[in-house]
């Protein structure tokens, strides 16, 4: 990623799910922070609460949005006003987002700029079942906004662990699950992952446009709700790939609902063609870093499932 380091401004280059990839030497410099984890950490509460609320889904709807104002905090917890744009990316098959960042020097019109983006998130957020009510009165007392919105921190916390496009958990809501279950189980127990692929999803956005990509993605995720036990925990990982959780379930469990996935999808078509899926089925006991090997065992059973020719399902043993 060198190029980033040729733009004149700050860049910051995320997955679809605010993990952070690369960043150039104006950020870096900016921020005087650890570049590994969420872009979270380089944002104060009312910042990531206005990214969650409006300008992620905003982002995740048109692909792309520009001159949004937020505060950066840097590593010494210095805030900065800052214009952002951002961009959905396609980059080797996966969507990166890139963040450009212009720091304002006119506070005034940093100030303004800033309540009218407030109440465009107090808009969006009356539509996320009305998550954020408490905003309408920040807006007529700025001098305690910060104070009014963390009382709303939690609710909107729930809000950014759901996907905005199939409405399903998204991986950090995943983390939560397995965490969950790690601190009630026993050494014995097993947990099985699915990680499941849509085989040439790429093709399909560059032959049908990415609104009936985006049907697909829709529909898949309904099915893959109606293949699972309850109990179960289905996951958008990002782009087209997804993953079932299944606490308490062994290798041939596992087997059992990825083939139900296969079954659900059957008549799942774009065009008269049917789409298939590969997927990969991992099993482990509780272990250290369990979730990061879960999901490694799982990636290289899927792996293993494109190269033996894809639509199928293969278990790492």
């Amino acid at each position: 990623m060198f190029y980033l380091d040729r733009l004149p401004c700050p860049v910051l280059v995320t997955d679809c799910n605010g993990r952070i990839k690369h960043a150039n030497n104006d950020f870096k410099r900016l921020t005087d922070a650890p570049l590994s984890g969420d872009m979270d950490q380089f944002f104060p509460p009312a910042s990531r609460i206005f990214l969650q609320t409006h300008a992620w889904p905003l982002l995740l709807r048109n692909g792309e949005f520009n001159e949004l104002y937020v505060q950066l905090q840097s590593g010494n917890g210095q805030l900065m006003p800052v214009m952002t744009n951002a961009r959905i990316i396609e980059a080797e098959d996966t969507a990166e987002v890139i963040w450009l960042f212009f720091v304002a020097k006119d506070r005034q019109r940093f100030e303004t700029e800033l309540l009218k983006a407030r109440q465009q998130a107090q808009e969006s957020a009356a539509q996320l079942a009305k998550a954020n009510l408490a905003l309408q009165s920040a807006y007529a007392q700025l001098a305690n906004y910060t104070v009014e919105v963390e009382s709303e921190a939690e609710q909107l916390a729930q809000l950014s662990h759901s996907d905005p496009l199939t409405a399903l958990s998204n991986r950090r809501a995943l983390s939560l699950h397995v965490e969950h279950w790690l601190a009630s189980t026993t050494a014995q127990a097993n947990s099985s992952l699915l990680l499941i692929d849509i085989d040439h999803f790429k093709q399909i956005n560059d032959r049908f446009g990415h609104a009936e990509g985006d049907r697909v993605l829709v529909d898949l995720a309904q099915r893959l709700l109606h293949s699972v036990r309850s109990g179960d925990s289905v996951v958008r990982y990002g782009g087209e790939e997804f993953a079932i959780w299944l606490p308490d379930a062994d290798l041939d469990e596992a087997s059992d609902i990825a083939q139900r996935v296969h079954e659900q999808i059957r008549t799942l078509q774009v065009a008269n063609e049917t789409v298939t899926v590969s997927i990969g089925i991992a099993c482990l006991q509780p272990c250290d870093r369990y979730l990061t090997q879960l999901l490694a065992a799982a990636d290289r059973a899927l792996y293993e499932a494109k190269a033996q020719g894809r639509n199928r399902s293969v278990r790492h043993e």
